[in-house]
């Protein structure tokens, strides 16, 4: 009786853990996810604020507004930056063009924390954080539908750029292609497909400027259906063990 009311018990409980996932963070100086949908920043004017131009996410930024788009070469000291190949200190992971803070809702321009919502939550999420002169620590959350936080890490201002590299000519303003590549990539990969948001930034250091680039995601885990056969299969066979044990 005892073993056919455990053998219950691991089939009810089995298919819950199953639906409440475990969620773990990506941090690399090499992408983690591949394929999937991405948002690569390409194509888009200087100073672009960017919304909802790609399919299954939604951008917005910390204090108000939207982030914007930084071509290297293009910004000529516009909006308070620098003139610089790039408005400040960071580069790209592909391509010319980056995501980072505008100075909407009164943000210090390219400082912000970038928010990336989707349209249905997702199993795993990944982006390049780049800044090629930090000043602080950057925190990257992941949030469910209710706005509950499922996991957070901290990237210390010591862990954005790869050993080895030298900016490839250009220590804060890298050109395009450089390597290694002048950030992390960061994220999260989860068992089940329940990150409704992520946040990335703002740097614990006020004013600190940071970029992103090429936003991946795509969902690979079981449907709700495949957990609940799982679930009854389950059931029948502790059903089967059950009489097998009150037989014998």
């Amino acid at each position: 009786m005892k073993r056919a009311v455990l053998v219950l018990l691991v089939a009810f409980a089995l298919p819950g853990c199953l639906w409440a996932g475990t969620i773990t963070d990506i941090q690399s100086y090499t992408p983690v996810l591949t394929g999937g949908t991405v948002a690569n920043f390409e194509g888009f004017a200087e100073f672009t604020r960017i919304t909802t131009q790609y399919a299954g996410m939604t951008f917005s930024q910390t204090g108000g507004g939207a982030p914007m788009i930084d071509n290297y070469n293009q910004n000529g000291g516009g909006l308070g930056c620098s003139g610089a190949p790039w408005c400040y200190g960071y580069g790209a992971s592909s391509g010319s063009g980056v995501l980072t803070g505008s100075p909407d809702g009164g943000n210090v321009v390219t400082t912000a924390g970038i928010i990336v919502s989707f349209t249905k939550p997702q199993s795993d999420v990944q982006a390049f954080l780049s800044d090629t002169s930090p000043l602080g620590n950057y925190t990257v959350y992941a949030y469910d539908s209710s706005n509950t936080l499922l996991a957070s890490f901290v990237v210390p201002e010591t862990g954005t750029l790869p050993p080895g590299y030298t900016g490839c000519g250009d220590f804060y303003f890298p050109a395009p292609g450089c390597t290694p590549l002048p950030g992390l990539f960061v994220g999260f990969e989860d068992t089940t497909a329940s990150i409704a948001w992520i946040q990335i930034g703002p740097s614990s250091s006020f004013g600190d400027a940071f970029a992103v680039d090429d936003v991946r995601f795509g969902t690979s885990t079981p449907e709700p259906s495949s957990l609940l056969l799982l679930g009854s299969g389950l059931l029948g066979i502790a059903g089967t063990l059950r009489r097998k044990i009150f037989r014998g």
